[in-house]
């Protein structure tokens, strides 16, 4: 497992589709308290919580590819945990990312116990005023405190866990607002990115190297676009860039230059080259249809034989 995924500050675990635990990382074990991990999921989760698992999550990442905000409770040494998880299927696996919401629900209860004090002490002498100031700075620290804390659980609803781009949730958000802006008269393009034959690299090297060339594959997309608008990560090994601003021309240019970089830039792990398909905002778009678009183009590129950009 990738250095940082194995110590980053959430549980993650994979599973089969059997919901066998294929694999976690340190945190994960931190927060069940063991070392051995149970192999099965249903031995993480309390009764109420194994029911509610086996009666949403199958269907519903099933039918989305995904699951989001689902509140569960999972067994460990100190006693049951509250837990979000978030969770994709990719390469035939479930992915999941849970956070303990026991800190969350600390900090939530410290500040409404703060505020109730600091009420009581208000209607006493003018004695118990410098109290108050102090009880009144620890409000405003809890309070500062638990929007870190809720600040950091939307940027991991917002971000593809393994490339760290934004993920489709929050491309969904942002579109309304962009569409409307295009509707305004503001220039709207967007290009739908694929890797070629990225099955070969799986089979070749294993998923765990196909992991590391959809990481470096983002890391090339971000540097090139993320000042001109939104990199997200689809899924699988299908990214989209969003270029608010940029008309046809200006976007058609800004594709070839990513194409040329993948195809002539040094790789760490396997060499790829990279198809693309733009699309650009026409006056009765909405988000569906300009992906839409922007897909079929992408598909006219592989078609075509591949490492090429074909505008709609």
């Amino acid at each position: 497992m990738e250095e940082r995924l194995n110590q980053a500050p959430f549980g993650y675990l994979v599973m089969d589709h059997e919901c066998r635990i294929i694999e976690t990382n340190e945190e994960m074990k931190k927060i069940i308290g063991k070392e051995e991990v149970p192999e099965h999921v249903h031995q993480l989760l309390t009764v109420a919580s194994m029911v509610y698992f086996q009666t949403y999550f199958l269907p519903a990442i099933t039918l989305h590819k995904k699951v989001t905000e689902m509140s569960l409770t999972i067994k460990s040494q100190k006693g049951p945990i509250p837990v979000l998880m978030n969770s994709i299927e990719r390469n035939g696996f479930f992915e999941c990312a849970l956070i303990e919401m026991s800190i969350r629900g600390e900090y939530e209860k410290e500040l409404l116990l703060a505020k109730q004090k600091a009420e009581r002490i208000n209607q006493e002498s003018a004695e118990a005023y410098a109290k108050l100031q102090t009880l009144l700075s620890e409000v405003e620290m809890k309070q500062l405190e638990l929007e870190k804390l809720n600040g950091g659980l939307k940027h991991l609803a917002n971000t593809d866990p393994l490339t760290g781009l934004k993920n489709r949730r929050y491309l969904e958000k942002e579109m309304d607002n962009l569409i409307g802006r295009a509707r305004e008269g503001l220039p709207l393009a967007a290009m739908v990115i694929d890797i070629d034959f990225f099955k070969n690299v799986n089979d070749t090297y294993g998923h765990h190297i196909g992991d590391l060339v959809l990481r470096e594959l983002a890391d090339k997309l971000r540097s090139e676009a993320e000042a001109f608008g939104i990199v997200a990560r689809l899924g699988g090994e299908e990214f989209i860039i969003v270029l608010p601003g940029f008309d046809h021309l200006q976007a058609k240019s800004l594709a070839e230059e990513i194409r040329m970089r993948v195809e002539r830039d040094e790789w760490t792990h396997a060499a790829i080259t990279v198809s693309i398909g733009l699309a650009s905002f026409l006056e009765k778009d909405n988000g569906i249809t300009l992906y839409s678009r922007a897909d079929k183009a992408l598909y006219a590129s592989k078609k075509g034989g591949r490492n090429r950009v074909t505008a709609f």
